[in-house]
């Protein structure tokens, strides 16, 4: 089963953000973040991944187009 491009690139979009974050905060708490390091560099590696196998790439015009699409079919 391939999952759309849109998906993938909202997913990792939000994967990439909330492990940011929460690196931020275990670094702050002075523990090393591996396990949120490893997640942050799987997320970024699909949004690469994602980002560049768009047909279309329309710049990074494209990730907030897949929030749209991803929205639309949610509500759809």
């Amino acid at each position: 089963m391939n999952l759309p491009l849109d998906i993938l690139l909202t997913v990792s979009t939000l994967v990439v953000g909330f492990a940011t974050a929460s690196a931020l905060a275990s670094w702050s708490e002075k523990v090393f973040p591996t396990v949120t390091l490893a997640i942050l560099a799987v997320g970024a590696g699909v949004f690469v991944y994602s980002f560049k196998s768009l047909p279309d790439p329309q710049g990074w015009r494209e990730v907030p187009n897949a929030f749209i699409s991803v929205v639309a079919r949610i509500l759809n």
